[in-house]
Order: C-alpha cells, then sequence, then structure tokens
C-alpha cells in the first residue's frame, strides 16, 4: 500500500491530517451544540421558586414599631389600610446570624429597626444592620399610642408542612427550602434565625407560620434533624398581628 493509499493517523505532535480536519469540526461542533442543547434544557426545567429575593432595589430601609423577642425577634408595625391588624416583620442578622443578643434588651418597646428587605410575597423580614441598626426609637408619635399585638389563640392544630430557615425561604437563597437546603438551614437555624412552618397548599400559596415552643419561648434543637423533610406536628397556633405562631410540642413530630 502505498503512502496515498494510507488512511489518515493523527498524532499529537504532527499537524493534523487534512482528510480528519472536516471530521474533528464536525464532531467539536455537534458536541458543544448538544451540549448547549442540554444546558437550556436543565434551566428551563427547574421549578419555579417564586418572586422571593432580597429587595436591593429598594435600597436601605427603616421601620418604626414595637418590639418583641419571643419566641424570635419581631417587630410589630401599627395597622394601617393595607394592613388592619397590623404588620409583623422577623429581624435577622447578616449572614447566618440572629438578633436575639441585640435585642434582648429592648423587647417591648418602641424601636427603630434598619436594614435591607427581603421578601416572599407579602411576607417580608429585615436584615438587621447599617447605621439605624436596631435602637430605642427616638421618636415613637408614628405609632400613635399603638403597644403592639394582641396574641388571639386560634386553637389546637395538627399541620403538615416543611421546616424552614425563614431568611433563605424569603429570599436570601433561592431555593430556599428542601433536601437540597437542608444543611444551609439547619446552620441558619442553629444561628439564631427564626424557624417557620410551611404549609404547603394545592389549591393556593401556602401558610407560613412562625415557629415556637410549647411555652412560647424558641424551639429546641431537637426539630433541626428534620428540616428540609414532610412532617407532621401538633400544637396550638396563635395570631399576632398579620404573622402566625405555631406553638409545637417537638414529641409530636412524625416523618411522613
Amino acid at each position: 500500500m502505498s503512502e496515498m493509499d494510507r488512511p489518515p493517523f493523527y498524532v499529537g505532535y504532527l499537524g493534523t491530517p487534512k482528510p480528519l480536519v472536516g471530521f474533528l469540526a464536525a464532531t467539536v461542533g455537534a458536541v458543544l451544540g448538544i451540549s448547549v442543547v442540554l444546558a437550556v434544557s436543565m434551566v428551563v426545567s427547574q421549578d419555579d421558586w417564586g418572586d422571593a429575593a432580597f429587595q436591593w432595589g429598594d435600597g436601605y430601609q427603616t421601620r418604626t414599631g414595637i418590639l418583641r423577642v419571643d419566641p424570635y425577634p419581631v417587630v410589630y408595625l401599627p395597622p394601617d389600610a393595607d394592613f388592619p391588624e397590623g404588620r409583623a416583620i422577623p429581624l435577622s442578622g447578616e449572614g447566618k446570624t440572629g438578633v436575639r443578643e441585640k435585642a434582648a434588651a429592648l423587647d417591648g418597646r418602641p424601636v427603630e429597626v434598619g436594614g435591607f428587605l427581603l421578601r416572599a410575597g407579602s411576607r417580608e423580614m429585615i436584615q438587621v444592620g447599617g447605621e439605624v441598626d436596631l435602637r430605642v426609637a427616638g421618636e415613637a408619635s408614628a405609632l400613635a399610642g399603638f403597644t403592639g399585638p394582641v396574641a388571639v389563640p386560634l386553637g389546637a392544630r395538627t399541620l403538615r408542612g416543611e421546616i424552614v430557615d425563614s431568611k433563605c425561604y424569603l429570599g436570601a437563597m433561592r431555593p430556599g427550602q428542601g433536601k437540597t437546603h437542608k444543611l444551609c438551614a439547619n446552620l441558619c437555624l442553629i444561628g439564631g434565625i427564626p424557624p417557620m412552618f410551611v404549609v404547603y397548599r394545592a389549591d393556593g400559596p401556602p401558610d407560613v407560620l412562625l415557629l415556637a415552643e410549647r411555652n412560647g419561648g424558641p424551639v429546641t434543637e431537637a426539630l433541626l434533624g428534620d428540616t428540609a423533610r414532610y412532617v407532621e406536628l401538633s400544637g396550638t397556633v396563635e395570631r399576632r398581628a398579620d404573622l402566625l405562631v405555631f406553638r409545637v410540642d417537638p414529641s409530636t413530630l412524625r416523618r411522613l
């Protein structure tokens, strides 16, 4: 067989034989094209995680209200046209930290809180920090005599849902729930971020309740091993302004 009749053979330290150039170009193009299609398909097939996000576009925000520390720090705003029962805004620190230590001395007092908002639907949280941070309100006249919410008992409940950390669920991360978020959720809850219980509904948006121990204080670490699972919990529910608080007995937890 003459040199002209030999099939082309690629050797790394030699130039690519001309007959192979077209084949390689077509193969590389096909691989790149398939990769692009697969990447786009993976992106568009992801679940829609809703509108939860940091509201950076709103800029630095301040709110004046009554601070309650238990079960977790929440600032309560007086009733208005949009929120006739009043407004409850849970608080978090920067990163995976809560604000319980700095809030403890201000429990029950009019406060001014500053930071950046997280929002999911109509539910908001403030990541506390910056110039205002969390301090006694210098001018509480805007509260018009408001002294805080009255807890309205709604009775015993057995609910099914998922334990989440409120900060990530309300927009610090997407997704802020589910098994892929379990480790992050546990770190947030250990750091003092308020835990919430999300009751999913097929016919509408989920119910989101702030979790508390039976006595109304913070939940124990007994529940941390069951974040990101679909579980059943029993306890009592009460309403504080537009916030539902679920006071649970950890011993009733049942994995579903």
